[in-house]
């Protein structure tokens, strides 16, 4: 491999060149070692020396040499890897080697030399062309900074000319900003090269040059020229923001061909500073394509201030890079490794929320419907927060044309990912609109579903065989998981709906009536259950034809029904928590909270006689979270009920307060709540119900719940022989 020897200073024929990372005869031995008992299966030798090489901290770089110099040391380590002993470590000494390759690529003392070799003779020239073509983009600075310098020979300049499209698709991003140059020939240089690369991301920068009116015609035509041969003929007519828009979608959607290099954690962001030429900034890769889809927006309205998709877009890549930024970090921390920042986020701009905020509502929707089409938890979350806070009614509910007509946030009530749906229900419940709306009727059915969630994942377990079905619902219990199980797939799936919502269902290959391919279709036909992971129990004779049906829907998985123990069943959950592109399921904490601010918003539009919503279907739901286990929630229901007109609402309250088992906290609660639905709705109780009041009032006991009895029954306004009791009991 000839340019695996001259990056790493050899020659062709084995000649060294000054190399800049030579390893110690130490480390040598150690790699040498390493290999050989890889070669000759002795994983636990190969482990010690191994670890050596590990212990001694080296330079990446010289572990780098090593491999390149070593014949097959690809297929070596690779060998190792498949040794489950070794493979920990051959990975550690991989990371070092993928380092060491990036550090020689960037070191400007070594690009600065063979940038030099390129004006000596032809065997040099040839050496320091394939070392500047392995460096690539790293290369670019100094390459453009020398074709500006006034100094620079003029054979030199027709050099560099010729090697620079060797540097490939990874120098295009440094090369279009070089394209900022003053320089007329640098510009023309860097067209030519642009074109000669031949990638589509360099249209809009090339149509950018040619709109400049400080370009020589020459120039011009040479921009037009690599503008077709990157575009086609086709982009010479296109607005550049439209060129530019069409950049950042291919970001956000993260297009194969804008995809940084997967081998390290960090990529590089370019720029252009006059002064200075060509910079960088190293930003964590899980953000990349998210800064440069925002920069390419930024771009498109600069040149067109009301390309109006290009906002959406921005806001959107901007929610996201956020988000990627802390699971990225998230995950870096568990690694042990330190934190990533965002170059180009100073620090005393706003973050995301704060564009967001400030954005019109049709902007809002606009991302929301992104999020939504992505199932993009952070894009809808922040989206909608920002909806719910700022916009009124009418914007919330609106329809857009440039939509095609969609509503996002009434979309967002059948999102597969609960927290979105339940985000949207709260914020058009408590926008508390005055007319119907299309998808007013969902509204409370999500509050409810909410209202009765706990948190812990939910399954659906449909199989008819009996045995069968209670041994794995007892591993998906085992699991973590809260489930419904029926011989029947649709009673299974309407009392888990009905219950909350799922997170997974698991369906054997023999019910019917659906049948399990039916039962799996009729879920992608509902947009809440499009991204609901499915586990099929397939009998031996039926594993095939499962496996078909899973392979045309990724988030089918097939189980052998008579293979199925406990390490699978909890291998599945695991992974149902952390398919970010699933249901997300909330946890406790998230469900206990979201159950209250369902039983709020009810509260809110009972309290309001909101003249929309249809809230009979949210009575029973509420009546039943009084006796949740939860004590929090248990009171938001009664401050909810409290609101409803109903003497069933009325009475259950009665019911709580008088319940001796409740702790005296849910009992006060209850008491407050009972003497609000007396002041408003008058006295509906039962006439035990009364009695109960009036015996907490004059019996011994706890003085503050005979206070909130009190309270009760001076609401009651009871007639004086009711009362007469009371005043006897007095000493």
């Amino acid at each position: 491999m000839i340019w695996a020897a001259l990056a790493l200073g050899q020659g062709p024929g084995g000649a060294t060149a000054s190399p800049s990372a030579e390893p110690d005869r130490k480390l040598t031995e150690l790699w040498s070692n390493f290999l050989h008992y890889i070669l000759i299966a002795r994983p636990e030798a190969a482990e010690s020396y191994g670890k050596a090489i590990i212990d001694a901290n080296p330079d990446p770089r010289h572990v780098y040499t090593l491999a390149m110099r070593t014949d097959k040391s690809g297929a070596t380590l690779a060998a190792g890897r498949g040794m489950k002993r070794l493979a920990p470590t051959v990975d550690r000494i991989s990371e070092l080697i993928t380092k060491g390759a990036r550090l020689v690529r960037m070191d400007p003392a070594e690009i600065a030399r063979w940038i030099k070799m390129l004006a000596g003779t032809p065997r040099e020239f040839l050496i320091g062309a394939e070392r500047l073509t392995h460096s690539g983009e790293y290369a670019v600075p100094q390459l453009i900074a020398k074709l500006e310098d006034p100094h620079t020979t003029t054979e030199l300049r027709e050099r560099i000319a010729t090697i620079l499209p060797r540097l490939g698709k990874d120098a295009v991003r440094p090369l279009c900003e070089a394209l900022n140059s003053k320089d007329p020939y640098v510009r023309e240089v860097t067209a030519r090269t642009l074109g000669r690369i031949g990638y589509w991301h360099a249209a809009p920068y090339l149509k950018e040059l040619t709109l400049r009116k400080d370009i020589l015609k020459r120039t011009r035509r040479v921009a037009e020229g690599a503008l077709i041969m990157c575009a086609r003929r086709s982009a010479l007519t296109k607005p550049v923001a439209e060129l530019f828009y069409e950049l950042a979608e291919k970001y956000y959607r993260r297009h194969e061909s804008l995809i940084p290099d997967s081998r390290y954690d960090t990529a590089n962001v370019w720029y252009w500073q006059d002064g200075l030429g060509v910079t960088y900034k190293v930003a964590p890769r899980a953000i990349f394509n998210e800064i440069y889809c925002m920069r390419a927006a930024r771009r498109a309205l600069i040149h067109d201030e009301k390309f109006h998709p290009a906002i959406p877009l921005w806001i959107a890549a901007n929610l996201r890079k956020e988000d990627n930024l802390r699971k990225e970090n998230e995950r870096r921390k568990s690694a042990g490794k330190s934190e990533l920042k965002d170059p180009t986020h100073p620090a005393d701009e706003p973050g995301a929320a704060f564009y967001a905020l400030a954005s019109s509502p049709k902007y809002l929707q606009a991302a929301l419907a992104r999020g939504l089409k992505d199932n993009d938890l952070a894009v809808c979350i922040g989206t909608i927060s920002a909806l719910a806070t700022t916009s009124g009614t009418a914007n919330l509910v609106a329809s857009f044309d440039e939509l095609g007509g969609a509503q996002p946030l009434v979309a967002a009530l059948g999102s597969p990912a609960r927290l979105v749906r339940y985000m949207a229900a709260e914020t058009l419940a408590l926008a508390r609109p005055q007319k119907r709306f299309t998808g007013w009727h969902l509204v409370v059915p999500v509050l409810v579903e909410a209202l009765r969630q706990t948190g812990a994942p939910t399954a659906v377990l449909a199989d008819p065989d009996l045995d069968r079905r209670n041994k794995v619902k007892d591993l998906l219990r085992a699991a973590g998981c809260a489930v419904f199980d029926d011989a029947n797939f649709g009673t299974a799936l309407r009392a888990a709906h009905q219950a909350g919502g799922l997170d997974l269902v698991v369906v054997s290959s023999e019910v019917s009536a659906p049948s399990y391919k039916a039962a799996v279709a009729l879920l992608r036909s509902e947009a809440v259950f499009r991204r609901l992971p499915v586990v099929v129990l397939a009998r031996p004779a039926e594993t095939m034809a499962a496996k078909a049906l899973a392979k045309s829907d990724p988030l089918v998985t097939v189980l052998r029904a008579d293979k199925v123990d406990a390490n699978a069943v909890a291998g599945l959950v695991k992974k149902m928590h952390a398919d970010a592109a699933g249901p997300t399921p909330l946890t406790p904490e998230q469900g206990a909270e979201w159950a209250i601010r369902a039983a709020n918003a009810l509260r809110v539009l009972a309290q309001t006689k909101n003249p929309v919503y249809d809230l009979t279907v949210a009575t029973k739901s509420l009546i039943a979270a009084l006796k949740d286990k939860r004590d929090p929630v248990r009171i938001a229901a009664a401050g909810a009920l409290a609101q409803f007109r109903q003497a069933e609402a009325q009475r259950a309250i009665a019911e709580l307060a008088d319940d001796a088992d409740a702790p005296e906290e849910i009992r006060l609660a209850a008491y407050a709540s009972l003497s609000e639905s007396i002041r408003l709705s008058g006295n509906q109780l039962t006439e035990k119900q009364i009695n109960a009041i009036i015996e907490m009032v004059t019996a011994k006991g706890s003085l503050k719940l005979r206070e909130g009895a009190a309270q009760a029954l001076g609401a009651l306004n009871l007639p004086s022989e009711k009362i007469k009791d009371l005043i006897l009991s007095a000493k």
